[in-house]
């Protein structure tokens, strides 16, 4: 009952203010004082196989460091690829959506994210942090677009449109993020006067780059030359 008042509460609010700070997020009590706004959850209505967030369920639990360093618990916390940003469901026609200016750092399951500014030829977004060293990062941005349905000139039957992911490889060396891909020609390039020790040190490992843990155990040899 406590749950469902405060849920009263955050609407009532919305007619008063545009952003306001969430005492509970979810059904979660440890979440405190986020700012964000709600949204209109519009994913079901559309006919399209699968979702264009990141988990096409909303049972995870997530933190969010705050900009001031406290950390917020987050039950059902998931990532909208369309708008970029973290989100909760809170009923099935409402979304909460997070203030990225008072987020330095999301926890997702096994996955951690941080919002990038400076990225070469893109956007700020929030990408994934695959391994990371003192002064360089290997990152992955989760984006979706829908593969539309094919029909069968048998049949005229037609396969359903449907999300499928898009994933993009970066790498941040310095204060530049530039998008690269995980070739092991292209990657090797990336670190300049080492790069033939990194490709004999992939080499005699046997390592596959398309292993995360790999591309931590690499840039962790990397930080030793």
């Amino acid at each position: 009952m406590k749950f469902y008042k405060l849920i009263f509460a955050f609407f009532l609010s919305t007619f008063l203010h545009a952003q306001y700070d969430v005492t509970t997020v979810g059904n979660d009590p440890a979440a405190s004082n986020s700012s964000g706004m709600w949204i209109v959850n519009n994913a079901a209505a559309a006919k399209i196989q699968g979702s264009f967030y990141l988990s096409e369920d909303w049972f995870s639990k997530g933190y969010l460091t705050r900009t001031d360093g406290k950390v917020v618990t987050v039950l059902g916390l998931n990532y909208d690829t369309k708008s970029d940003a973290f989100v909760v469901k809170v009923s099935n026609d409402s979304i909460f959506k997070f203030n990225d200016s008072t987020i330095k750092e999301v926890n997702l399951g096994n996955m951690k994210f941080r919002r990038y500014t400076n990225v070469i030829n893109a956007k700020p977004s929030y990408l994934e942090v695959l391994a990371n060293t003192n002064d360089i990062e290997i990152l992955k941005h989760h984006g979706k677009q829908i593969k539309l349905g094919v029909k069968n000139p048998m049949t005229q039957a037609s396969t359903p449109d449907k999300y499928v992911d898009v994933k993009k490889i970066f790498f941040k060396k310095g204060n530049e993020v530039t998008e690269t891909k995980l070739s092991k020609k292209q990657f090797y390039k990336l670190f300049d006067d080492k790069s033939k020790l990194i490709k004999a040190y992939v080499s005699k490992n046997r390592m596959s780059l398309k292993d995360d843990k790999n591309l931590q155990m690499i840039l962790n040899y990397y930080n030793t030359l």
